[in-house]
């Protein structure tokens, strides 16, 4: 890669030729194919890459175990200084989607240069603030996702009339409504102010009846079968929260564990220190 197309990096824009020159030399050119993974997510990395041709995706899997796109890398961009920095796992994959080629910096000479270059470092800083505020954004987003909107999105339209029929005749409107027209039927026929049209025992109204009782049966019945495939989705989401939480969870007492044996080595390291030298 010739020194002027790396100058064009805003990372290395205010180095002159020969300092564009010194932190060619110890960065290693890598190439990677379309589709191939740059990054595993979990795995140890010394490594701090930077674009210089070609087009990466940064991912993650939401609650439901979909690919998230966090970041979309290209020429003069930059990934894997988190787990760099932090000296942790990796908690994004990063795969190539068309023909990469990349500059990687081991983690000392990264510090080294960092450290001579100070506009650098600010550029470094300003880029992980900006990724940060995106990743809170989308993780905010994804969580966990709402029961409600789920079944919502899978909704077809023979369940949405069932559970407006059911809605409707499962309402107090609906009972004094219905609870009025049968009075008002059953007292017009017996008092005969007007000709009958269904004397006693009223035949009629008990057919009606009878068919609305026929057709509302199976309408309740697909709301309640629906109502019953949302209850799973809700407790399947809350099997993927809660196993998200578990693996949170152990990461974090893993790492008390760490932190508690290294406070034991550093008590027996001192106790050693200050033990009385025998004559």
């Amino acid at each position: 890669m010739a020194e002027i197309e790396l100058r064009e990096i805003p990372l290395f824009s205010e180095m002159d030729d020969q300092e564009v020159a010194e932190i060619r030399v110890i960065m290693d050119e890598m190439k990677f194919k379309a589709g191939q993974v740059i990054i595993r997510e979990g795995e140890t990395g010394s490594l701090f890459y930077i674009l210089t041709a070609g087009h990466a995706h940064v991912l993650i899997q939401d609650a439901g175990g979909q690919e998230v796109v966090l970041h979309e890398v290209y020429p003069g961009g930059f990934f894997g200084e988190m787990s760099m920095l932090t000296n942790e796992p990796r908690s994004a994959r990063v795969r190539a989607v068309e023909n990469v080629t990349a500059l990687a910096l081991e983690r000392d000479e990264f510090f080294d240069f960092l450290r001579k270059r100070p506009s650098a470092a600010i550029d470094v800083l300003i880029e992980l603030g900006g990724r940060l505020h995106e990743n809170d954004m989308i993780l905010r987003r994804m969580v966990s996702r709402n029961a409600n909107e789920v079944d919502e999105e899978q909704l077809t339209m023979g369940q949405r009339i069932a559970d407006t029929v059911a809605d409707t005749m499962g309402s107090w409107r609906f009972i004094i409504i219905q609870s009025s027209l049968l009075a008002c039927w059953i007292t017009f026929n017996v008092t005969a102010w007007i000709n009958h049209w269904d004397p006693y025992p009223f035949i009629l109204l008990n057919l009606m009846l009878s068919f609305q009782a026929a057709y509302a049966a199976p309408f309740i019945m697909m709301s309640q079968n629906r109502q019953a495939s949302k209850d799973r989705i809700a407790a399947e989401i809350d099997h993927q929260v809660n196993a998200k939480a578990e693996l949170e969870v152990g990461l974090i007492l893993k790492r008390l564990d760490d932190l508690d044996k290294m406070v034991d080595d550093n008590q027996q390291d001192i106790k050693k220190l200050l033990a009385p030298k025998s004559s």
